[in-house]
């Protein structure tokens, strides 16, 4: 057997992207600059719901350095046509769903507070800012509503006129009647009701773009997870011109966690302020317009029940789930709630019937799209706190529940009740590791110790699973072998998770060459001829299976030409061949993959304050066949604090009278910090790899954001169960505790 170079599949090797990071020499959006570049800002609207009665510009247009200023109308009469999105759903009667266009420009509506009605464009940042406070609109205010639930509601403000309900569409699974004879016959009957809180992205990099038009074709600089999406959506859906006349370049990206997979309004109005000034054009957004006009994430209420017969086994399970997709539908916004999000509703158990409802619902709020874990997290935090109060229903101890519901390793491939197979899995068995890394036992002694010191200590468990990498089953990419290097051309896109370092290991495994030699070319559709891009947990599960595919037709090529290379000779044999030899890579998968955890947490809260400390966090994740653990460990220590933060401080919060966004600032939303956890440990299981995709890999860049919440959740009802708290909704804030303590009390 060739031996392999060193840096190949298992090795940590240092991601090779960071030097280049963590030196100043990133390539971002506001770091790039075009001759006679102008720049933009936006008028947003004030008010949640307001009709537009006129925009006058007049003042702006008049100002020195001001080059255009473009409304809604503008962009209308210049034939710029809405934003596209995925329309999965039917309403209730089973038409279509309808949902309003969302235009680049407000046009006659504005249906939440922060959406864009003006662009301004101008010789300096600074004299756009000034000039977009000269624009006076004239408003006629109307009733806002900002909650799911109570946009259902009789008489509650209209978001859609074409929904008079709100409610946008309809999402069902299974056999009502079944369950309905599994609870009759019944020893048990476990219930809650879960809230997903809304939360916003925050990535470190605030969205931006640079627009260009030359000989009638754009160029759209921006921060993209997904750029051959971006270019068609605004080839096809927003412009109406041919693909090749867009080009969408992306270098690097400061954050993307899906709420920059797609396009934006400001995007296309860029462009459209571009096409029209006939000068290249730039926007970044401020942090106050990222809370107020990035997408959102989660924001959704279930009802849930469990059946349960004596032994605790599992019959059936119940849900309910009113989702807020806010005023407009972003891309993915009615899929996240419905098709992505109750995949993995069965969670790692065999409960053999779900009966499924899921109601998406308008508000006048920011739009609600993909944020990390993008529906899976909403799944396994319903039902892990269903397991937990099925635990009190029962008096059987959750652990044990968990146990004897596992689905077993030897029932692998399994079908879910959800109708999803699990193609690989040993849940015991992660569990057991994380029971032995978390000092299970030892806990005991730990909340003795904090008692002792006047604090209350908890313990929580919880196990996920989740469904990634075949939304977007197909990749492809070129794979070039010149005189000095090898070049992989992929339409996967990195944005922090790397992708540079994780795919160079691929090449170096299979062809043995120097880690040093090969280069990764992502973000550029003109150079790249299509792809996915990253978003899912996709990039290694099927961009990563690509590759091999390349690397393994680079070896039948040198092959049937009579050549066996090694190593550096690989150079050689380019050279001997002309210099560059070229060859194309694709998969196709047929399935997903569900990689899964166990996550244990251990809390102190103190009595007084109610705030919550996070004294211990054990992560066992399997995902499958790792090619790089240090990068790994880091996808799933910074998911975990991203999970921690749902849990415990994040949380947007609209006024509900006026529909005005209260925590617009990091002064009103909370973020985690480095401290958020005393100890972080992070642990590796490959004993089950995949099996629906040729590298083992399974997705591991959510699994943290999944299993932390519910852990989280079950530590701090542990810890307060003493004092008479049974139930709480995230984020468990002290505030929010210490009154529920109070509550308690009294």
């Amino acid at each position: 057997m060739r031996p392999v170079a060193s840096g190949g599949i298992g090795a940590p090797v240092a991601r090779v992207e960071d030097r280049r990071l963590v030196t100043g020499a990133g390539r971002f959006v506001a770091d790039a600059a075009l001759p006679g570049m102008l720049h933009a800002a936006f008028v947003r609207s004030p008010h949640a719901h307001a009709r537009i009665i006129a925009v006058d510009t007049a003042a702006a247009r008049a100002m020195p350095g001001v080059h255009a200023v473009l409304t809604g109308a503008d962009l209308l009469d210049a034939g710029v046509r809405p934003l596209p999105h995925a329309a999965v759903l039917r309403r209730a009667d089973g038409t279509p769903m309808r949902a309003p266009p969302r235009h680049a420009l407000a046009a006659g509506w504005v249906r939440h507070a922060g959406e864009a009605v003006a662009i301004v464009v101008a010789a300096s940042a600074q004299t756009a800012a000034d000039a977009a406070e000269a624009v006076a609109v004239e408003w006629e205010p109307h009733d806002a509503v900002v909650e799911a639930r109570a946009a259902l509601a009789d008489g509650a403000p209209r978001v859609n006129r074409e929904a008079p309900d709100n409610l946008l569409g309809v999402f069902a699974h299974g056999d009502p009647g079944a369950v309905d004879a599994a609870f009759a016959a019944a020893a048990h009957v476990a219930r809650v009701e879960v809230v997903n809180n809304r939360l916003v992205a925050n990535a470190l990099e605030p969205r931006a773009a640079l627009a260009d038009w030359q000989d009638g074709r754009l160029t759209l600089r921006v921060g993209c997870q997904m750029p051959h999406l971006a270019r068609a959506q605004l080839a096809d859906a927003v412009f109406g011109i041919a693909p090749e006349r867009v080009r969408v370049l992306v270098e690097d990206i400061g954050g993307g966690f899906g709420a920059k997979s797609f396009l934006y309004p400001e995007y296309v109005a860029v462009a459209q302020a571009a096409r029209h000034t006939g000068r290249p054009v730039r926007w970044v957004a401020t942090r106050s317009e990222s809370f107020l006009a990035d997408s959102h994430g989660r924001d959704s209420v279930s009802e849930a029940a469990l059946a349960l017969d004596a032994d605790g086994t599992f019959l059936a399970m119940r849900v309910a789930t009113v989702a807020n997709v806010g005023a407009y539908v972003s891309h993915l916004g009615a899929v996240i709630p419905t098709l992505a999000g109750t995949k993995p509703l069965a969670g790692p158990y065999r409960t053999p019937l779900i009966d499924l409802d899921v109601r998406v619902v308008q508000t006048h709020t920011a739009p609600v799209d993909a944020y990390r874990g993008a529906g899976r997290p909403e799944a396994a935090y319903l039902v892990e706190r269903l397991v937990e109060a099925a635990a009190l229903a029962t008096g059987i101890p959750a652990l044990d529940l968990r146990r004897r519901n596992f689905v077993p390793r030897a029932a692998m491939p399994f079908t879910s009740a959800m109708g999803e197979v699990y193609d690989s899995g040993d849940f015991a068995r992660v569990t057991a590791l994380a029971l032995a890394a978390a000092d299970w036992d030892g806990h005991a002694g730990r909340r003795a110790a904090a008692r002792a010191r006047g604090r209350l200590g908890g313990r929580g468990l919880a196990y996920f699973i989740e469904s990634t990498g075949a939304a977007n089953p197909v990749e492809s990419v070129r794979l070039e072998l010149g005189a000095e290097t090898v070049t992989v051309y992929s339409g996967t896109q990195n944005m922090g998770q790397g992708l540079e370092t994780a795919y160079a290991q691929l090449v170096v495994e299979a062809l043995g060459v120097d880690l040093a030699r090969v280069r990764i070319v992502q973000g550029d559709t003109d150079r790249v001829a299509r792809g996915g891009g990253s978003g899912g947990s996709r990039s290694l599960f099927i961009g990563g299976a690509a590759i091999g595919d390349a690397c393994a037709r680079l070896v039948a090529l040198a092959r049937a030409r009579g050549a066996a290379p090694a190593a550096d000779a690989w150079f050689a044999f380019a050279r001997a061949q002309g210099g560059t030899l070229s060859v194309e890579g694709k998969v196709k998968v047929d399935a997903f993959s569900w990689p899964n955890g166990c996550h244990v947490c251990e809390v102190e809260i103190d009595r007084d304050t109610g705030a919550v400390a996070v004294t211990r966090f054990t992560a066992v994740d399997d995902v499958g066949r790792v090619i790089n653990p240090l990068i790994v460990h880091g996808q799933v220590a910074g998911a975990v604090a991203q999970g921690l933060g749902q849990a415990l401080l994040e949380e947007a919060v609209y006024d509900r009278r006026s529909g005005q966004l209260l925590t617009g600032s990091f002064a009103d939303y909370a973020m985690p910090r480095a401290g958020i956890v005393r100890a972080l440990g992070v642990f590796l299981d490959e004993s089950a790899p995949c099996t629906t995709n040729p590298l083992g890999a399974k997705g591991a860049g959510e699994g943290g954001s999944i299993g932390a919440p519910p852990a989280v959740a079950a530590a701090v009802l542990d810890a307060l169960a003493e004092c008479g708290v049974t139930h709480l909704d995230m984020p468990f804030t002290a505030p929010k505790v210490w009154r529920a303590l109070q509550r308690a009390r009294t």
